[in-house]
This record gives C-alpha cells, sequence and structure tokens, in this order.
C-alpha cells in the first residue's frame, strides 16, 4: 500500500498593488518598445520590445566599427602624405646625384688632361725614375698582400684552435659529476687560465706599444692600418697562435688523464628509442590505486634488441630478481652503477669486464613488467638518480 504525504497547507500570498506596479516599473526599465505601423491601412498596428542591453550592444558595436574604419581612413591619409613626401625627397636626391656625377665626370676629364700634360712636360729620366717607383709601389703593395694572406690565414686557424678548445672543454664539462673528472676540471681550467694570462703578458712586455687587436681569440677584425702595424700584428699572431697551441697540448695531457674515467662513465642510451616512463614518483602501471616510486626510466623496443652498456665497467649482479626479471647491474667505478632490467636474457656473468658500449643483454618483459622494454636505472653511493642527465649520446 501506498500512502500520499499530506502537502502542509500554506496560506496564500496577497501581493499588494504596489508590488504590481513596481514590477511593471522595472520591466518597462529593461525593454524598449517600437511600435511597427503598416503601410496599408488595414494593417494592425504592432509593438516590438526590445532589451535595452541589446540595443546598448548593437550601438556599441556600431560605434567600434565606426572607430576602426576612422583609423583605417586616417591611417591611409598619413601614409599618403609620407608617401608623397618621400618622393619629394627622392627627387630632390636624384637631382643632386645627377649634379654631383656631372660635377665628378668634369673633374676627373681635368685630372686626365693635367695628368696628361704633366708626362708631357717630364723628360726621359724622370719618366723611367717614375717607372721604377711604381714598380717599387707595386712590389710593396704585393708584400703587403702577402703578409695579409698569411694574417687571415693565422687567424682561421686560431679561430679553429679555439674552436677545437671550447668543444672540447664543453665535452668534459658535461661529465664534471664524476668526482675525479671534476677535479681535473677544475685544475685544468685554473691551467688554461694562468697560461692565457701568463702568454698575454709576454706579449704585452715584448711589444708595449702595440695595441691590444684581438689577443687570444678575441675577435680579430682587418682594418686599414700601416706597414709597422700590419708587421706588428702579424707578430702578436704568431704568439696568440703559439699560445692556443699551448693550450691544447695541455687539454690532450688533461684528457688523457680523464679517458680511463669517460670510458667508463655511463652515458650512451642502452638502445634506441623514447622514454616511455620517467624517473620519480608516478601511478601504477597496473590499474592499481595509489602511485609508486620509479627508480629508473623506461625505454620500449622490441623483444630481442641488443641492449648495451652505457659505460665500461665490472659486472657486480646477473640473474633474477623480484619485480626486475632478468638483470644485470654494471659498477662504473667513483660510486656510480647502472641496471638494465626485464631482459629476455643476459649475456655477461658475474666479475665479467665490460666495455662501453658492449652487449650485456637482450630486451624482454620479464617480471613484473607491461610490455618489452628496459628498464634502465642510474646509482650514484646506492641512491637513485634521474638517468636523463647521464643519457648524452646515441651507440653508433
Amino acid at each position: 500500500m501506498f500512502f500520499r504525504r499530506k502537502e502542509p497547507q500554506t496560506r496564500p500570498t496577497v501581493k499588494k498593488a504596489s508590488d504590481f506596479i513596481n514590477t511593471k516599473s522595472h520591466n518597462q526599465k529593461k525593454y524598449i518598445s517600437l511600435m511597427l505601423v503598416p503601410s496599408y491601412s488595414t494593417g494592425k498596428t504592432r509593438s516590438l520590445r526590445i532589451p535595452r542591453a541589446v540595443l546598448y550592444g548593437v550601438a556599441l558595436g556600431m560605434f567600434m566599427v565606426f572607430s576602426v574604419v576612422m583609423g583605417f581612413y586616417l591611417n591611409s591619409h598619413y601614409q599618403q602624405r609620407v608617401a608623397r613626401n618621400l618622393s619629394r625627397s627622392l627627387d630632390e636626391t636624384q637631382a643632386a646625384f645627377h649634379a654631383y656625377r656631372y660635377e665628378s665626370e668634369q673633374a676627373q676629364n681635368e685630372l686626365i688632361d693635367a695628368t696628361v700634360q704633366m708626362y708631357e712636360q717630364l723628360s726621359e729620366e724622370q719618366m723611367r725614375a717614375r717607372i721604377e717607383i711604381d714598380r717599387q709601389e707595386r712590389r710593396h703593395q704585393d708584400t703587403l698582400g702577402d703578409i695579409w694572406d698569411i694574417i687571415d690565414g693565422l687567424e682561421d686557424q686560431i679561430r679553429e684552435f679555439e674552436e677545437e678548445r671550447q668543444e672540447i672543454i664543453g665535452n668534459l664539462s658535461s661529465r664534471r659529476i664524476i668526482p675525479p673528472i671534476a677535479n681535473l676540471l677544475s685544475e685544468m681550467e685554473k691551467t688554461q687560465e694562468n697560461l692565457r694570462e701568463a702568454l698575454l703578458q709576454e706579449v704585452v712586455i715584448t711589444r708595449p706599444d702595440v695595441p691590444s687587436i684581438g689577443l687570444l681569440g678575441f675577435g680579430l677584425q682587418a682594418v686599414a692600418v700601416s706597414e709597422d702595424e700590419v708587421l706588428d700584428r702579424l707578430n702578436i699572431l704568431v704568439a696568440e697562435l703559439e699560445a692556443q697551441r699551448q693550450m691544447l697540448d695541455s687539454l690532450e695531457e688533461y684528457k688523457e688523464q680523464m679517458q680511463p674515467y669517460l670510458l667508463n662513465f655511463p652515458t650512451i642510451w642502452p638502445v634506441r628509442g623514447q622514454i616511455s616512463s620517467g624517473f620519480g614518483w608516478r601511478r601504477n602501471p597496473f590499474g592499481g590505486r595509489g602511485s609508486e616510486f620509479h627508480a629508473g626510466v623506461d625505454i620500449p623496443a622490441r623483444t630481442g634488441t641488443p641492449i648495451r652498456a652505457a659505460g665500461g665497467g665490472t659486472v657486480t649482479f646477473e640473474g633474477w630478481q623480484n619485480g626486475y626479471g632478468n638483470t644485470v647491474v654494471i659498477d662504473h667505478g667513483s660510486g656510480i652503477t647502472t641496471k638494465y632490467a626485464h631482459n629476455t636474457r643476459n649475456a655477461v656473468t658475474v666479475g665479467q669486464r665490460v666495455e662501453r658500449g658492449q652487449i650485456i643483454a637482450y630486451v624482454g618483459s620479464t617480471g613484473r613488467s607491461t610490455g618489452p622494454h628496459v628498464h634502465y636505472e642510474v646509482r650514484r653511493n646506492g641512491t637513485a638518480v634521474n638517468p636523463v642527465s647521464f643519457l648524452l649520446e646515441m651507440y653508433n
């Protein structure tokens, strides 16, 4: 059985006459009435109520359109006036150019006539002397031209040395996170700076009257200079080239000291691909609630794809780990280790020495995995760090 709920009886509200009047007045303020009178006599007269907000919006829109049109008109008028002024200025400049050209031609003709008259007045001995002087001047100019070619060649070599030096320093600096390399880099930078200052001081003491014109790779520019300045410039460039060579030799010595650490430092990608899951907290990839900390990065690849060692080192673990499946761990020294997990099979043994880029396993989906990929970890002194900062280059 269903029982109907009794609604509470309420006393009907009686509206006052003033309420109707206020409501009507308020509605009239919100609308504007337009009376439409038909053109034929029998038609009925109708009224159209338009909200004031719509009417104001239309008026504002028409005002904005009018403002834009007027802006375009005034801008067009201004541009036409500027064009007329430019045309007038161009005509004046062209007239001045023609006048100057005419005067130049006149002066050139006068100079030619004067030269002809001068040579006619010279004796045969004077002519021979003049010819000899011209020949010596041409030889002198040719010699200066050869010197400028040498200067250009030296500048190119200096730029190449400086670019090579900066490239070496940049490549080494990206490995600064290795403690031994960080110490060697600091020592190398001090040595480079001391060598630069010593050589610069030597040049200034040797030629104190020579202005600094781009010593030690600071941007050499060819300018019109005298013969002595050209020779001074050549000497400075030779000194700078020697400085660059010494700094490169110093770099090579430090690079050889860093080479064992560079070969072991993990910088190459274990497989080619893109990271599908990054380092840090992430949602449960198996659809469960909550989140989990991902200690590495996941790089998808086809099953059986070779996995390469990111750097040289010694295999410290090879086998099965819960959650990781088939796993390989490599110790690269300096407290840095790398882990390669979910492999279909491993290709190394514990204690084996592996080289940078050597195949150590093959891609699989063993352990707690959603598909074939490489789980790649980098740990420093046992603490997981983001491997992205270590992935610097692809294996060729």
